[in-house]
């Protein structure tokens, strides 16, 4: 007993040592903020607003009586923003949303190996929690990768042992990994069916039956959000990179595409000012590759002398090459207006069902290896979220100024112009001015999700959420994107604001260029009523 104390202190010791770590970028500065995440936080506030029946927002929005997935991150934000800051709640989120990750695969390998390999599972958790899904702010996704190994570490341990008691606790979290995100749901239900029938035969109908019955307060759920999807256009799948399927160059493009640990580009370092391809070799996705690698063959050696242990865990070598597959040949998403980046989750999650697989041998040398990839890729995306941080801290400390000029009443979008999107993936300006609406009956246009049909806010009105849709779509530039994105996305500013400008108050211009400012001065004044920097303020004419 006094091994266990002290083994499970250091363990717990190691967590938080590691946590602290990883989440030191986030707490280091005044602000840090991330790019969905903006307008979660505001969504969030609307949804406080709309409770205390505030005319001024009412009037525009509503709850969506659906009950849709993406839901649960909203409603904590929800309840922090009671006792807390807006930015305060941006960094508690975050970390949350970090260290669940984190302990979530822990707590997945303890439940389907036991107590060896923990820290390597924690240290693999950290490695892939810095995936920039993530760093975006996709708060109910993560929840719902959390609440996934949660789920299936219990149900692993549970399968033939289920009665009443584990299938109603069991259907709870389904419904709640469902409102969290509907992928995690999707992946933890074909899991948990997958798991059922890997059983010993005396125990396989009732696990089954017992199963089944856990899935029934889904049902409903699930059709409703089927017809609530008609409303996206209906599903069709769409491969972004893959333009012709008789292409290397093409495959090379969309099997890179799915790389979600991209914090900061692959052609520069973190506080590096200077771009080169050979920084390629630092990539993140290249060094967890070289980690799994060594722990499959310390894996290919335990198991060539305990062949009939490795039958327990089939499920996950069967889900891991389906996930694989999916990656290779699945869509980027089934039209951006019903969600995407399907395929960049299912490479998280093909991990993941790793975690039960790998074992140790006597090779001290692979372990090492792997060890030292792993702490590589935490130490490497720890300073580029050090960098990244840093420079949002700058730029949100000039852009957040211009909240002191923005009276009541009054609303607000945004066109921010960026002379360097490409070294961090996480656009954070374009969805700052969400800050300025919470708390304060400041109604903001650009916040992209209200331009959806799959958040907990939505617009009364479909016309106005197609007006938010096609604005977010348009309003930020880059020098450094191709000149025909540039002219289309002037083109659709354009034509958006032709027809809608009257909804806008005040516009918010970060950055400067000619032409996008001309066609800004065709409704607004060409004066600026505030300049901090590159943030300036224009009042419709």
């Amino acid at each position: 007993m006094k091994f266990s104390l002290s083994y499970n202190l250091r363990l717990l010791i190691f967590f938080f040592i590691l946590i602290a770590v990883c989440c030191s970028p986030i707490w280091g500065v005044e602000y840090f903020l991330n790019q969905d995440g903006s307008g979660h936080i505001y969504s969030a506030s609307l949804i406080i607003e709309i409770l205390k029946n505030n005319p001024f927002f009412t009037k525009y929005f509503a709850i969506n009586l659906v009950p849709v997935p993406n839901s649960s991150g909203h409603w904590i934000l929800v309840f922090l923003l009671q006792f807390f800051s807006p930015f305060v709640v941006t960094k508690i989120i975050v970390t949350i949303t970090f260290a669940g990750f984190v302990a979530a695969v822990g707590w997945f390998r303890y439940q389907t190996v036991g107590r060896e390999g923990l820290k390597t599972s924690l240290l693999i958790g950290a490695a892939m929690g810095f995936n920039w899904l993530w760093l975006l702010g996709f708060y109910n996704f993560v929840l719902s990768f959390i609440g996934m190994l949660f789920t299936l570490g219990l149900f692993f341990h549970w399968r033939e042992k289920m009665n009443l008691k584990r299938t109603v606790l069991l259907a709870i979290l389904l419904v709640l990994v469902y409102f969290s995100h509907l992928i995690g749901f999707a992946i933890l239900a074909g899991s948990i069916a997958l798991l059922s029938l890997f059983v010993s035969s005396s125990k396989r109908k009732s696990t089954v039956i017992w199963t089944a019955t856990a899935f029934v307060p889904t049902i409903p759920l699930i059709i409703l959000y089927k017809f609530l999807s008609e409303e996206g256009g209906g599903f069709s799948p769409v491969w972004r990179s893959l333009t012709n399927p008789f292409s290397i160059q093409d495959w090379f493009l969309h099997l890179r595409a799915a790389d979600p640990f991209i914090l900061i580009s692959r052609k520069t370092l973190p506080f590096f000012s200077f771009d080169s391809s050979t920084f390629a070799i630092f990539s993140p996705i290249l060094w967890l590759i070289l980690a799994f690698t060594c722990l499959f063959l310390l894996t290919v050696n335990y198991y060539k002398k305990n062949s009939d242990y490795l039958k327990n865990y089939y499920p996950f070598i069967i889900l891991f090459a389906i996930s694989a597959f999916l990656v290779i040949f699945s869509p980027d998403d089934f039209q951006l207006s019903n969600g995407g980046l399907l395929r960049q989750r299912f490479l998280l999650c093909g991990l993941l069902f790793l975690i039960p697989l790998y074992r140790f041998d006597n090779s001290n040398i692979l372990k090492r290896i792997a060890w030292f990839c792993l702490i590589f890729v935490i130490v490497f995306q720890t300073f580029a979220l050090w960098d990244y941080s840093l420079e949002m801290d700058r730029d949100a400390h000039e852009f957040l100024s211009a909240r002191q000029a923005i009276q009541p009443n009054e609303s607000l979008a945004s066109v921010v112009l960026l002379k360097d999107s490409n070294r961090f993936y996480a656009q954070t300006l374009p969805q700052l001015d969400n800050y300025f609406g919470v708390g304060n009956n400041i109604l903001i246009w650009d916040n992209y999700e209200l331009g959806y049909y799959l958040f907990p806010v939505i617009t009364k009105s479909i016309s106005d959420r197609e007006f938010i849709y096609k604005l977010e779509q348009s309003h930020w530039f880059s020098q450094d994107k191709p000149e025909s994105r540039y002219e289309n996305d002037l083109s659709n500013l354009k034509s958006v604001l032709e027809s809608e400008n009257n909804k806008i108050d005040i516009m918010l211009v970060w950055g400067s260029d000619p032409q996008v400012e001309n066609v800004l001065s065709e409704w607004f004044e060409s004066e600026p009523f505030f300049k901090n920097g590159n943030v300036r303020l224009f009042h419709h004419k």
